[in-house]
C-alpha cells in the first residue's frame, strides 16, 4: 500500500510539474514566434477580430456598405486593440498592413494602430464550397506576397476560408499565423498566437 501512494505521489508531482511548467513554455514559443515576424520573408496572416451575425454576404454585394454585412461587434473591436498592442509590445510599432475589403477585416487592420492598410480583393471572402474561386485568390494572394518587401513587416487580415486556401491553416477570429514562403514558393506556417 506504501508503495501505491508513492507512486501514485510521484506522478502527482510530475503532472503538478508539468502544469506549472506549461504556461512559460507557451509564452516562450509566442515570443519565438513574434520574433520570427521580425525576420524578413516573413508575414502575419490574421483572421479579422470577432464579428458576429449571419447576415447573407453573396459575391458582388456593394463592400462600401457595412450595414448589409457583418461587422465587429464590441469584444471584437477590443480583440483587435489589444492585438495591436501585443505587436508594439513585441517591437512592431508599424507594418504593411493589407486587407480585404469587406468592413470587418478593415475596421480589424485599422484597429490594430499599425498604420493604414491597403485593399487587396484577392483577400476578399471567398466561400470555402467554391474551389476554384478559393485556388484563384489563394494564387493572387501568394503573387502578391512574393512581391512585397522582404524586410518590410507585413500584416494580412482576411477570412477564415481565404487563410485556408493560402496556408492551410484554421484560424479563430482574431487569431494570427506566422508564415513564410518556402524554397518552392508556398506558404509555410512558422506559429499560431491566438491573443486572450
Amino acid at each position: 500500500m506504501y508503495g501505491n501512494l508513492v507512486r501514485a505521489c510521484g506522478a502527482y508531482g510530475v503532472l503538478l510539474s508539468i502544469c506549472i511548467w506549461a504556461p512559460s513554455t507557451a509564452q516562450a514559443d509566442d515570443n519565438d514566434v513574434w520574433a520570427l515576424l521580425k525576420k524578413p520573408g516573413h508575414f502575419a496572416l490574421i483572421r479579422h477580430a470577432n464579428a458576429p451575425g449571419s447576415i447573407a454576404e453573396p459575391y458582388g454585394i456593394n463592400l462600401k456598405d457595412c450595414t448589409i454585412q457583418r461587422n465587429l461587434d464590441d469584444g471584437g473591436r477590443a480583440q483587435a486593440r489589444h492585438l495591436g498592442a501585443e505587436f508594439r509590445k513585441h517591437g512592431v510599432v508599424s507594418a504593411r498592413l493589407v486587407s480585404s475589403q469587406f468592413c470587418r477585416a478593415l475596421e480589424t487592420a485599422r484597429l490594430l494602430g499599425l498604420g493604414a492598410p491597403q485593399e487587396l480583393p484577392a483577400l476578399n471572402l471567398v466561400f470555402l464550397a467554391d474551389i476554384g474561386k478559393l485556388r484563384e485568390a489563394s494564387a493572387a494572394t501568394v503573387a502578391y506576397m512574393k512581391k512585397m518587401p522582404q524586410k518590410q513587416i507585413a500584416v494580412l487580415v482576411s477570412h477564415e476560408p481565404n487563410i485556408q486556401g493560402i496556408a492551410n491553416v484554421d484560424l479563430s477570429s482574431g487569431e494570427m499565423a506566422v508564415v513564410h514562403l518556402d524554397a518552392a514558393g508556398a506558404v509555410a506556417v512558422d506559429g499560431r498566437i491566438m491573443v486572450k
